[in-house]
C-alpha cells in the first residue's frame, strides 16, 4: 500500500521556479539568489522578509543531495527520486544544502518553492 504524505507551507509561499540540473553541484542561491531575505512591496513600502522554507519536488529524474559536503555524481549524497519533494525549514538546511543529477547527463527537473515569513 502506497501513502502519500501531505507537506504544510508554513510561511508565504514565492512563485514556484523550475529549475534543470546538471552534473556540476549547486546550491539553492546558485539557482534562486534568494536564500536569506527576500524584498517583497508591502503596501507600497519595500519590506525585508526572511526565508523560513523551501519546498523542492523532483520532477523528472533523480538527484543527489547532501549538507557539508557536494554530492557526486553516483557517489556521495541522499536520493530524493522522481515524485518525491523535500521540505527544509531552517536557515542552516537552506544555505547548506547542495544538489547535482544522480546520474552523468540524466538533467532532473526540479520545482522549488521558497516561502517567507507572513509578516
Amino acid at each position: 500500500m502506497a501513502y502519500k504524505l501531505a507537506m504544510e507551507i508554513t510561511g508565504e509561499p514565492l512563485t514556484t521556479l523550475k529549475h534543470t540540473c546538471g552534473d556540476t553541484a549547486e546550491t539553492l542561491d546558485d539557482v534562486t539568489g534568494m536564500v536569506f531575505q527576500v524584498t517583497k512591496t508591502k503596501v507600497g513600502a519595500p519590506v525585508k522578509s526572511n526565508v523560513v522554507g523551501v519546498l523542492i519536488t523532483c520532477e523528472t529524474y533523480d538527484i543527489r543531495f547532501a549538507w557539508g559536503t557536494d554530492p557526486v555524481i553516483d557517489g556521495v549524497g541522499h536520493l530524493l527520486v522522481v515524485g518525491q519533494s523535500l521540505k527544509l525549514t531552517n536557515p542552516k538546511q537552506i544555505t547548506d544544502f547542495r544538489f547535482i543529477d544522480k546520474t552523468l547527463q540524466e538533467n532532473a527537473v526540479l520545482m522549488i518553492t521558497p516561502e517567507i515569513s507572513s509578516v
